[in-house]
C-alpha cells in the first residue's frame, strides 16, 4: 500500500538527494503480520535556481484508463503540477488511444487555465496505441526543446499496449532509440 502523507522528515544533508525512514512494528489487526513503514524526502531545492522546463505529457487515454483511480486521479495530479510551474517552464499534452494525438501544443506555463482547460477536457477512449504516442511525445519534444533546460516526457499509462508496437521489449527499445537521436 503506498500514501502520501507529510511526516515532516528532516531534509537530506550533504551531496545526498534523499533521505530514507523505515520502521518495523507489528500489524495491530493480525499479530502474526508485521508492518514496514518506508519514507522518503528529497532534498529541498529552490525553484527560482533551476533550469526552464519543457514537459511532454503523454497520457494514456485508453477505456481502462477510465477507472477512478487511473485518469480522474491523474488529471488532478497533472493540476496540481501545472499549478506549481513557472512562466518560463512550457507544457505540451500528447495522449495516445487508438491513435496519436496532440492535444496541447507547447505552451507557457503562463497560460495555467489553458493548460489546466486541456488536463479537465481528457476523456478515456478505445484500444492502445502506446508506440505512435512515444513518437510524437518525442517530436513535441524535440521542437520544443530547451538548451540547458528540463526536458522531460511524462508517460501515464496503466501499462497496457495493444497496438503497433506492444511488448515491453518493443517500448524500451523504441525509448532507448528516441532517447539516442535527441
Amino acid at each position: 500500500m503506498i500514501n502520501y502523507f507529510n511526516y515532516d522528515y528532516d531534509s537530506p544533508k550533504g551531496k545526498n538527494p534523499v533521505k530514507i525512514f523505515t520502521e518495523v512494528s507489528q500489524s495491530p489487526w493480525n499479530s502474526d503480520h508485521q508492518l514496514v513503514h518506508i519514507g522518503v524526502k528529497a532534498k529541498d531545492l529552490d525553484a527560482a535556481s533551476l533550469p526552464a522546463s519543457n514537459i511532454v505529457f503523454l497520457i494514456d487515454v485508453s477505456d481502462p484508463m477510465s477507472a477512478a483511480n487511473k485518469l480522474p486521479l491523474l488529471k488532478s495530479s497533472m493540476k496540481m503540477v501545472v499549478q506549481q510551474m513557472r512562466k518560463e517552464d512550457k507544457v505540451a499534452i500528447v495522449v495516445y488511444a487508438g491513435a496519436a494525438g496532440l492535444v496541447l501544443e507547447s505552451t507557457s506555463a503562463a497560460e495555467k487555465q489553458k493548460i489546466i482547460t486541456a488536463i479537465d477536457n481528457l476523456i478515456a477512449g478505445v484500444s492502445t496505441a502506446g508506440g505512435a504516442g512515444i513518437k510524437l511525445a518525442y517530436k513535441v519534444a524535440v521542437e520544443n526543446l530547451i538548451t540547458d533546460g528540463n526536458n522531460r516526457i511524462v508517460l501515464a499509462t496503466d501499462d497496457d499496449f495493444n497496438v503497433g508496437a506492444s511488448s515491453d521489449d518493443d517500448m524500451e527499445k523504441l525509448i532507448e532509440l528516441k532517447r539516442r537521436v535527441t
